[in-house]
């Protein structure tokens, strides 16, 4: 009586994911999508506060939102290369990285240097005029288009 005592919030533990269902997204609200401005791409960070169990984490996200006319662009904020941190170089109208000079376009497609794929970009949604992110990398492959 005692083992299945025990045995059972182990159990539980470890058969629950099977019938969980997929992982939910987890949708941060970044910005207004008005205020971003067409093709200048702006850095945006939002608080996020995640509660699992009994442990609560507090975290910032953070995204590169590029808006174009007919499509926005939502970028994980590391270099495909080795994830340095990278800018807009609004003169060049480019991504760059400064730790080993990779450059990517507007779009997040690679356009010199050693990184050896696109930038990664985030699953969003445009809900009651906000940008919300999943802040999830998504990979590209190398070659492909953002």
């Amino acid at each position: 009586m005692v083992s299945a005592g025990i045995a059972a919030p182990i159990l539980t533990y470890l058969i629950r994911p099977l019938f969980g269902g997929p992982p939910r997204k987890a949708w941060v609200r970044i910005g207004k999508l008005e205020e971003l401005p067409l093709n200048v791409p702006q850095r945006l960070a939002a608080a996020r506060r995640v509660v699992e169990g009994w442990e609560t984490v507090d975290s910032q996200v953070t995204a590169w939102v590029a808006r174009l006319p007919d499509k926005i662009y939502v970028f994980d904020p590391h270099c495909t290369h080795l994830g340095c941190a990278y800018r807009w170089n609004q003169q060049s109208k480019e991504f760059v990285c400064p730790c080993h000079s990779g450059v990517f376009s507007l779009t997040g497609k690679v356009l010199s240097g050693p990184p050896p794929r696109p930038l990664d970009t985030y699953a969003y949604e445009v809900r009651d005029g906000f940008l919300y992110v999943d802040p999830v990398p998504i990979r590209h492959p190398a070659g492909g288009s953002s």
